[in-house]
């Protein structure tokens, strides 16, 4: 079975979490360090989005 780049994406998106969890259980959820994990999770599933909304036009 082939991996996509949408499984790749998605397995991002979830390992980023995991570690906006395991920084944030050790800090305060609006310092610094969680809120830049935070942004690289949001940028992570922006693309994810983007990606889904280019493949449903190219069908439509």
């Amino acid at each position: 079975m082939a991996v996509t780049a949408a499984d790749t994406l998605h397995q991002a998106i979830e390992q980023k979490r995991d570690e906006l969890y395991k920084i944030a259980s050790k800090h305060s959820w609006t310092s610094p360090e969680v809120i830049s994990v935070s942004q690289e999770l949001d940028s992570l599933i922006t693309r994810h989005v983007l990606s889904k909304h280019n493949k449903e036009q190219l069908h439509s």
